[in-house]
């Protein structure tokens, strides 16, 4: 499992999420933004709790292509159903999922540095 890889499919749904934000333009309200930022870290902490598990079944490349899928027809029925403030929480929520990956890839760096001295 890759950060950047990570990275870049949480990318190429967020690019879309947030263009659409954009051309619907969303009011951006703290109510979604809150859910996508608490649902992220939740989720990413229930994860964590199979850390082994999870990165198995992660590095099957169906499940991650299927992740990718299920993430963009899961905002678009968000959108029918609950309306547009349901791409600020997908939107907040990859945002925040990058965020922490950034945090991770940088600690992560600066600890081998460290141990390399």
């Amino acid at each position: 499992m890759t950060r950047r890889r990570d990275a870049a499919l949480a990318g190429s749904v967020f690019v879309p999420v947030a263009a659409a934000v954009a051309l619907l333009r969303t009011p951006v309200t703290l109510e979604p933004v809150f859910v996508g930022v608490v649902g992220a870290l939740a989720l990413e902490i229930a994860l964590s709790l199979r850390a082994s598990s999870v990165r198995r079944l992660w590095e099957r490349r169906g499940v991650r292509a299927a992740s990718a899928a299920v993430a963009a027809v899961g905002t678009a029925l968000g959108v029918v159903v609950f309306g547009p403030a349901s791409l600020l929480v997908v939107a907040a929520g990859l945002s925040t999922y990058l965020l922490l990956l950034a945090v991770v890839e940088l600690w992560s760096r600066h600890l081998d540095r460290a141990n390399s001295q």
